[in-house]
């Protein structure tokens, strides 16, 4: 059984379901330093540095080794080995949170890496390095934090994440990305008005504050979803000439829900079938179509072809994927329109084309079933 250090929050240090005593915080200060720096050695003059200050007492020499020996004992088989001018503490980094916190969001799995955040990083531990350790820790919790966010937007928690939105917004009101995700969840939940009003705050704050305009991004997403653009996407392809028969399967996509999936063999008119029932369809959904052959595609790529399609310039395209969905998402949440996804390789492909409310309606082609789809998604099948 190996020692868990967590230091995102209050320290403490477990063996299994035991808390384990290190002693007063100045020999906690010690190990927390080590744990930092995990299977690199940290020189005596850092140490000193970093747990006494710029200017430790005479005696702070002294007392290090008298902390090393004690935490030894503590920790048992944990090794803090000497190394020539200084100390090493010798374990798996994944047993330390910062370092898993910080190996999550490498991984992009920020929702994971937020859960290991209990409070004030080095809480209770004091001093110039630990003070700034925290400062930069804080941008990365916040950082990751957005990155959750986008996430959920994503999924479609725009209800949820309103609230909670709304008061990040007021503690940090000049974050442009965290005032983007506020506009998104707002529209998302039907608050136009709403994300309308919040701009021109945002906007009136920042020029007498900073003497600014909202960057581009922001800017951009304002335009794209809080004025409505005149003119919406048509991209389906023409219509099959000559189109008989498939009485039964076209009166199954009549009835279908907001997702349809239309798989078969190869020859069996999956695509005709779709882009048949889509033309004669078409006015149904007056704010547009979109259409993508996804044979060999890559899905971040079609949501950044659609997400422009929608009206959004380049630039105002945020980097991370998340982002992007959640992006894609919001541009469709208060928009009827009808998407349809050729040739679809597998359910990992269509999932985060599938807008987050039931007004657009979706319908996939694939050569497989899609049970995915069905089963997680609703998905109505209707199979050739």
């Amino acid at each position: 059984m190996r020692h868990e250090f967590r230091v995102l929050g209050a320290p403490e240090i477990r063996l299994g379901a035991d808390l384990v005593d290190v002693g007063h915080a100045r020999q906690l200060s010690v190990l927390a330093v080590l744990l930092v720096d995990v299977n690199q050695v940290v020189g005596i003059d850092k140490l000193l540095a970093r747990v006494w200050g710029d200017a430790p007492p005479r005696q702070a020499k002294a007392a290090l080794y008298s902390y090393m020996s004690r935490l030894r004992t503590a920790l048992g088989g944990t090794p803090i080995v000497r190394r020539s001018g200084g100390y090493v503490l010798e374990t798996d980094p994944e047993s330390i949170d910062l370092h898993r916190f910080r190996s999550l969001v490498t991984l992009g799995r920020p929702a994971e890496a937020m859960a290991l955040v209990r409070g004030e990083p080095f809480a209770g531990l004091h001093g110039p390095w630990f003070a700034g350790l925290r400062e930069t820790l804080a941008g990365e919790i916040a950082a990751a934090e957005l990155d959750h966010t986008d996430a959920r937007l994503a999924s479609g928690e725009h209800l949820s994440l309103v609230t909670e939105l709304t008061a990040r917004t007021s503690e940090r009101p000049l974050d442009e990305r965290l005032a983007g995700q506020l506009m998104r969840a707002l529209i998302g939940a039907g608050q136009r008005p709403e994300a309308l009003a919040y701009y021109s705050q945002l906007r009136d704050r920042l020029a007498d504050e900073l003497g600014l305009d909202p960057g581009p991004a922001l800017r951009d997403l304002h335009a794209s979803l809080i004025q409505r653009p005149q003119w919406s996407p048509r991209q389906l392809p023409g219509a099959p000439t000559d189109f008989t028969g498939m009485t039964a399967e076209l009166a199954a996509l009549d009835q279908a829900g907001p997702i349809v999936t239309i798989t078969g063999p190869t020859g069996t008119g999956k695509t005709r079938l779709a882009l048949h029932w889509a033309h004669e369809h078409a006015t149904d959904y007056p704010d547009g179509q979109l259409f993508v052959d996804l044979n060999g595609s890559d899905p971040a790529d079609v949501v950044r072809g659609f997400i422009i399609a929608l009206g959004t310039s380049p630039d105002g395209i945020p980097p991370e994927p998340h982002a992007q969905t959640a992006l894609y998402r919001t541009l469709l949440a208060d928009r009827r329109m009808l998407i349809v996804l050729d040739n679809a390789a597998d359910t990992a492909q269509v999932v985060p084309l599938l807008p987050g409310t039931p007004r657009c309606r979706v319908v996939v082609t694939s050569r497989e079933r899609l049970p995915g789809l069905v089963t997680a998604h609703g998905a109505r099948p209707v199979v050739l």
